[in-house]
Parts: structure tokens; C-alpha cells; sequence
């Protein structure tokens, strides 16, 4: 008889949400999925979000996947989140919010993370960050708790993000260790809360979410939430970060097989055996949502949002493809691109003598140049012992066959297109299947 179920998979983006159905018979979306984009609050310096923002998004994606599902006359079976890390938010006894959500992206911890770092000299071994960072979950509830006290003794737990949504659907706080272990307060090697980690946030084990492997725990959606939704009251299981279930969709189940993600951020990913200790500042790693594994992570923040940016202002009539091939004839005619680095928030800075006047294919090579060189070095840090096999690429940018060329030529490897642009969402379908043991 064929399999008529599904699984309504939920990607918490850090500038959108992404829903989609995915089809238990295959694995694969049974159609396109969902997006809504959201705007972030910037004021003050710092980056931050509304709660009731997230919480409408969740409830408009799935409730419209919900409806998707009855109309291809699917049942759905189960709800998978995958989620950005990092971004988390504090509520009260009754399961309030008292506070906008901090962004992963907010950097302001820069002080407590310096702290973290003199306090816990083994910290790369400890969290897999080569250094505590003020995106950390660690040093930002750190920084809260100094900044706002009042608040902090109302505090009854402090989410993550994932946690906070799954929370809201179901009126339980969990998460995943996949997740948890990549923001300061597990310690990788036990896969436990870290009792230093607690004193120096300033809080207790009590106040953080119940963690497990990923997909390994779920209850089921409250009833009225089930009734909004159009559902029956489905199990909710947590699935890990968005990168990790993006490698697990796009075929990364082992060692050898690499994901290049050319999102918002450029992520190169690796599963590894055991739980090396960062040796550089943009490698990380963690506890993969497969079980046994752990993975190995380079992270360049601003890809994404820099080259589309960059298109939308200096050439937004030409295709991403047009773009770089004019780019690139224009250095091979002889032109020599000026001085350039990322700019947090998708900026750019142009540097050298007339850098700011020069012609866009000039500013347009001085961008791929510096991404071409962060690509070949974080894919050297991610697989060093671990020859790679075989890279698959994903994300936006992925869709440029040009922008792909480029790589490969500087790499000497060969980037194969994921099966699915959207691979963390049959990902999000694959780690619920891997801890079913079905």
C-alpha cells in the first residue's frame, strides 16, 4: 500500500522561515515550500527581534503546510524544526517573553565573552569554539543578566529559539543537544550542562531547556494549538541547526561528503569522528543531529548578504551570472581589484587609492576574490584529515553556475548542486527517520 504521510518540516531562518511538506515515501518536498521574510531590529547597536513576530510567522507557515498537506492528500504525521543558533530570549514562570529576542547576530557581548575565555582556558575543547564569541548564547545571557537584573530574577527559563517555538506549540520547553552544544553551556565531551558555564552566565541547569539528540524527544501540540493549525496534535521533535540539517539533506550522512552552503552566511561542513578542538576562529564543532558523529564547521558570516548587496546596487540588471563573468573579464583584461572586506549587516568597504570610484566589475572582483579565498581556506580547516570525496553546494548563491566556476576553478574540486536547493528541510525529515531507527 503506498505511504500517504508526511511530516510538515519548519526552517527558523534568521531572515525568514521556511515551511515545507515532506513526503515520508521519498524523503523529498512534495511541493515547493513556504517562505515568509521578517525585519530584525537594529536600534541601539544591538540585533534584535519582537517574540510575537516569530510566533505568527510559525503558526501562518504551518498552518498553511497543513492545508498543502490535505490538498495533495497527505497525513500529517509529525512537525521537525531546524532553527539559526544562538538567537534565544528569556521568559517568566507563566511562559511569557519579558524581553525582545537576542539575534544571533548581536555582538554586543564582547566584554563577557573576553571574561569567558580567561575564566575557562579550555573552552575550545569544551564548546568547540577556538573562543568564547558574543554571538554565543553563553556570553550573551551573560551580558542580559549583568544588563537587565530586574528582569533576570523574573527569569524563569532562557531559550534558544527552537526551544521557544516548540514551547509555544506544544507547552514544553526541549531542544537538542545538536543545537545546545554549539552555544557554550554543554560541554561537547559529556554532552552535559556545564556547571562552570552556569555560574559564569549567572543561572541555573533548571533555567535552561531540557536537551536531548536530536529528534529524540517530542510531545505532542497542545490541543488548541492543534485545532489552529488544522492539525491533529502531532508530535513536535527538534532537529538541530539549520546547517546541520541543511549537510544531512544534501547527502552529508558520512565522512568524506562535504556541504559548501552559499546562504546568508558561507558554511562549510564536515561530519568528523571525534570532537576536535577548534584550532582556528571560524571553525567549529559540535555534535551532529546523526548519532555517533560530530561535525566540523567553517563559517564565513557575510557571503550571502554582502554579494546580494552587491548586485542589487551596482548592477541589479544584470543576472548573478552576468555579474560575475563581467567580473571576471574585466581582471582578466588586466585590472587590478581594490582592498576589500565584509561589513557586518551585508556592507562593504572598498580600500586603496580611488577604490570608491571604481568601476563596479572592479568592486564586484575585489568580493569574489576575498570569498574565493575564505572558501579555500575554511574547506581546508573543515576536512583537514578527512580527505573530502565529494562537495555538494547549496543556498542562493549555488543557483549561479558562475559563481560555482569560480570556486571550483580556485579549489581544484568539483561542487555538485544538492538534490534540493532546500536540503535542510528533507534533512529535518532524514534526522527524525535516523533516530525513529526506521
Amino acid at each position: 500500500m503506498k505511504n500517504t504521510t508526511a511530516i510538515l518540516a519548519l526552517d527558523l531562518g534568521t531572515t525568514a522561515f521556511k515551511c515545507g511538506v515532506v513526503r515520508a515515501a521519498d524523503g523529498r518536498l512534495a511541493a515547493p515550500p513556504l517562505a515568509r521574510g521578517y525585519v530584525l531590529n537594529t536600534a541601539g547597536g544591538g540585533v534584535t527581534c519582537a517574540p510575537a513576530v516569530y510566533t505568527a510567522l510559525a503558526e501562518e507557515l504551518l498552518s498553511a503546510a497543513a492545508a498543502e498537506a490535505r490538498r495533495l492528500g497527505l497525513t500529517v504525521t509529525g512537525i521537525g524544526l531546524s532553527s539559526q543558533a544562538q538567537t534565544w530570549l528569556p521568559l517568566d514562570a507563566a511562559g511569557h517573553p519579558l524581553a525582545d529576542a537576542v539575534v544571533w547576530t548581536d555582538a554586543r557581548a564582547t566584554r563577557e565573552a573576553a571574561e569567558i575565555a580567561e575564566t575557562m582556558p579550555d573552552f575550545a575543547a569544551h564548546s568547540g569554539f577556538a573562543a568564547p564569541s558574543p554571538m554565543q548564547f553563553l556570553p550573551k545571557v551573560r551580558q542580559w543578566v549583568r544588563a537587565e537584573p530586574a528582569l533576570a530574577a523574573k527569569t524563569d527559563k532562557y531559550l534558544l529559539l527552537n526551544e521557544f517555538i516548540i514551547c509555544h506549540l506544544t507547552g514544553h520547553a526541549y531542544g537538542d543537544t545538536n543545537l545546545q552544544g554549539m552555544c557554550g553551556f554543554l560541554d561537547l565531551r559529556t554532552a552535559a550542562v556545564s556547571p562552570a558555564a552556569l555560574a559564569l552566565a549567572g543561572i541555573t541547569a533548571a533555567q535552561l531547556a531540557d536537551s536531548a539528540p536530536a529528534a529524540a524527544h517530542a510531545r505532542p501540540l497542545r490541543a488548541d494549538m492543534a485545532t489552529r493549525l488544522g492539525l491533529p496534535a502531532v508530535p513536535v521533535y527538534s532537529c538541530g541547526n539549520d546547517q546541520s540539517c541543511g549537510a544531512v539533506g544534501a547527502g552529508v550522512t558520512g565522512t568524506g561528503a562535504v556541504l559548501c552552503n552559499f546562504g546568508t552566511a558561507m558554511v562549510v561542513y564536515a561530519l568528523c569522528p571525534t570532537p576536535y578542538a577548534a584550532d582556528g576562529p571560524d571553525l567549529i564543532t559540535g555534535i551532529s543531529p546523526l548519532r555517533g558523529n560530530y561535525f566540523r564547521l567553517g563559517v564565513e558570516s557575510e557571503c550571502g548578504n554582502v554579494m546580494e548587496r552587491l548586485h542589487d546596487t551596482l548592477c541589479p540588471e544584470l543576472s548573478y551570472d552576468a555579474m560575475i563573468h563581467e567580473a571576471e573579464a574585466w581582471q582578466a583584461a588586466g585590472g587590478t581589484p581594490p582592498g576589500f572586506r565584509p561589513v557586518t549587516g551585508g556592507g562593504a568597504a572598498f580600500a586603496g587609492p580611488g577604490a570608491e570610484s571604481a568601476p563596479r566589475a572592479a568592486k564586484i572582483a575585489a568580493a569574489l576574490a576575498y570569498f574565493t579565498d575564505r572558501f579555500t581556506t575554511l574547506l581546508a580547516g573543515v576536512t583537514r584529515g578527512t580527505p573530502p570525496q565529494r562537495l555538494f553546494a547549496a543556498g542562493g548563491l549555488s543557483r549561479s553556475q558562475a559563481w560555482l566556476h569560480h570556486l571550483e576553478h580556485a579549489a581544484h574540486t568539483r561542487l555538485n548542486r544538492a538534490p534540493d536547493e532546500h536540503a535542510g528541510l528533507p534533512g529535518i525529515h532524514k534526522i527524525i527517520h535516523n533516530a525513529k531507527g526506521t
